[in-house]
């Protein structure tokens, strides 16, 4: 055989190579991309319990501080001291029951059963 210049040798494609360094690329692009959505969203977490834990405290803040503006002493001495308010001598207030003009007391109540039978226009017995 005459050996016109050219070698006998292989060559190798180099195509698969490349498509699997790309393929590896395109992973760790996308491994990455998973790590810095992670990261954003536990930031965004910490910060959203950052929040409940300040409004948990100004709650409990505030809860005190209602609590001892609606105390008795609270309110008796600030009628006394702002108002002018005295406190009365009476120790027992008596309250009648008032009727308003064209109005007629309550009837008794029957049940639930007379209220659906009227509503059907049945007579209850």
């Amino acid at each position: 055989m005459i050996n016109s210049g050219k070698s006998n040798k292989r060559r190798v494609s180099s195509r698969p190579f490349f498509t699997l360094a790309a393929f590896f690329f395109a992973m760790m692009a996308g491994l990455g991309f998973f790590r810095f959505s992670a990261s954003q969203l536990e930031y965004r977490l910490s910060s959203i319990e950052r929040n409940i834990e300040r409004y948990a405290t100004e709650e409990i803040e505030l809860k005190q501080a209602l609590s001892g503006l609606i105390s008795p002493i609270k309110i008796y001495g600030y009628c006394k001291e702002q108002l002018g308010m005295i406190a009365s001598q009476q120790e027992t207030v008596r309250v009648e029951r008032v009727y308003m003009a064209n109005t007629v007391p309550d009837e008794p109540q029957q049940g639930w059963r007379a209220s659906m039978f009227a509503f059907f226009g049945f007579a209850a017995n």
